[in-house]
């Protein structure tokens, strides 16, 4: 049940805003010369600018499971009443689960604005909010506002100093949001705590890259993609068993095969630079080079969460992450012509973790995805696949019994999991892991972990990470969803 007040003393969820400054005069290391993002009230030509990357992060609340919101527009304001632009969403609103970013920064951003002293910001919302209650049976669609479509949310008393650090957090903090049932309102709070206590808390960052190839580098496999928003110059590398797939033909192809000028969607982990001179850099796990003419009429969307059940073609997926509002705890996604970038059909299974990309169709409970790829988080490729054919996806999950010299370290599994791994001892290669809760600095005896990747015998390269209780973040990888009964609607996400 959705409490009306909540007075709650646990972890609130941050809205983090990362705004790393440099100089205009170190614009090229920044990645400058692309196109410019201005922000409003510049002022002349010869006044100093500063360059600002803006990240989101969360640390949620237990209340609700999932707390949609659609961010339009970031501001800030001087003490001149100057407004200048840190994020304009306007045509797209940026879609945001915040529960799906406990310990992690999301790369929203980056602005030329004019260097000073910020006292005020301003956050412009959809006047909508979804709330998903504990168990996903219910999702509450609540408004911010009685009348119009969108809320500004004023954040005051700030001291954002461009010139001296140029950093940022506003804090949604869920533990004071207020809901009152009679009314269907959601009343926010924002804070503005120090950036140090909010960053310190990044177990890792990430963005979403969408933008235009600027150039390839099939020897170091990287490329340079601009981003309308992110900012030009983003730096692109490729994990291990990364794949690349051209959405035109629906087929995966090498580095060589994406040409300067395409299109492409990337998801992958931030590196920032060692100054902030130094350009951003993501390490991507899948590359879509999107069609040059897409069909006209087709709603395109994309979305993250675990898998609650398979039927068939037909898997229901409760979503974490999604370019949409989805309406509804899960959806149910429709494989049978979608390509599989990592994994293939029999690894899905209850708890598995995938993103997906397709159309949708309907709304609410009745929505359905139809996929043109999926990938299974952890799983192998078909090429890393076809190399190591004795190779299973699967996980590992127990207590480390000892560190390694080799870097490695052993898990204690006590009980059978899943249909691969049988208790007793396994070795575990977390070197190029991606930690979803936690860091490799909460890896010591004892530690209850979960392991995801590629097992040979007993040993499992793992792809994703979890720390069980590290970091502060309890309820950031929380157990997957059971499956229905079998007369249970697939979609229903109930219990």
């Amino acid at each position: 049940m959705i409490r009306r007040h909540r007075t709650s003393s646990r972890p609130s969820a941050r809205l983090a805003l990362l705004q790393v400054a440099c100089a205009v005069a170190a614009l090229a290391g920044c990645g400058g010369g692309g196109p410019d993002m201005l922000g409003t009230g510049t002022g002349g030509t010869a006044q100093t600018q500063s360059v600002l990357q803006t990240y989101i992060t969360d640390n949620l609340a237990t209340d609700y499971s999932k707390v949609w919101v659609s961010i339009r527009k970031i501001t800030a304001v001087d003490a001149s009443g100057t407004e200048v632009t840190l994020l304009d969403a306007t045509a797209a609103p940026v879609v945001v689960n915040l529960s799906s970013l406990a310990s992690v920064g999301q790369f929203l951003s980056t602005v030329k604005i004019p260097a000073g002293v910020y006292g005020e910001v301003r956050v412009t919302l959809d006047n909508s909010v979804q709330l998903v209650s504990l168990d996903g049976a219910t999702t509450i669609t609540a408004k911010l506002t009685a009348t119009g479509t969108e809320f500004v949310v004023h954040v005051r008393n700030i001291d954002l100093d461009t010139a001296a650090n140029g950093q940022l957090v506003l804090d949604f903090n869920l533990a004071r949001f207020t809901y009152d049932p009679l009314t269907g309102l959601v009343t926010p709070t924002i804070e503005a705590p120090k950036p140090s206590d909010a960053f310190g808390k990044f177990v890792r960052q990430q963005a979403e890259v969408h933008g235009t190839v600027k150039s390839v580098d099939t020897t170091a496999q990287t490329l340079v993609i601009d981003d309308a928003r992110l900012g030009s110059g983003i730096v692109v590398s490729l994990a291990t068993d990364a794949v690349i797939l051209d959405e035109a033909s629906g087929k995966t192809v090498t580095l060589a095969g994406i040409a300067a000028g395409a299109r492409v969607e990337i998801k992958g982990v931030v590196t920032p630079g060692t100054t902030t001179a130094d350009p951003v850099t993501v390490t991507a796990s899948v590359i879509h080079i999107e069609p040059a003419n897409p069909a006209p009429g087709l709603v395109r969307v994309g979305g993250a969460g675990k898998v609650i059940s398979v039927s068939g073609n037909l898997v229901t997926v409760a979503l974490d992450e999604a370019n949409f509002l989805p309406g509804a705890n899960s959806v149910v996604v429709d494989v049978s012509t979608a390509e599989f970038e990592h994994g293939q059909l029999s690894d899905l299974s209850a708890g598995v973790g995938v993103a997906f990309r397709g159309t949708l169709s309907g709304t609410g409970t009745s929505a359905q995805v139809m996929a043109t790829a999926i990938d299974v988080r952890g799983a192998p490729s078909q090429s890393d696949r076809q190399q190591n054919p004795g190779q299973t996806f699967s996980a590992v999950n127990g207590a480390i019994a000892n560190l390694n010299p080799d870097g490695t370290f052993t898990v204690t599994v006590t009980r059978a999991d899943g249909p691969v791994v049988v208790p007793g001892l396994y070795t575990v290669d977390a070197s190029k892991a991606t930690y979803m809760e936690g860091n490799a600095s909460c890896l010591a005896a004892g530690a209850v972990v979960q392991a995801v990747g590629s097992l040979v015998n007993t040993t499992l390269t793992a792809k994703f990470m979890n720390v069980k209780g590290c970091a502060g973040e309890t309820h950031s990888e929380p157990p997957p969803p059971a499956a229905p009964p079998p007369a249970a609607s697939a979609a229903s996400g109930a219990h």
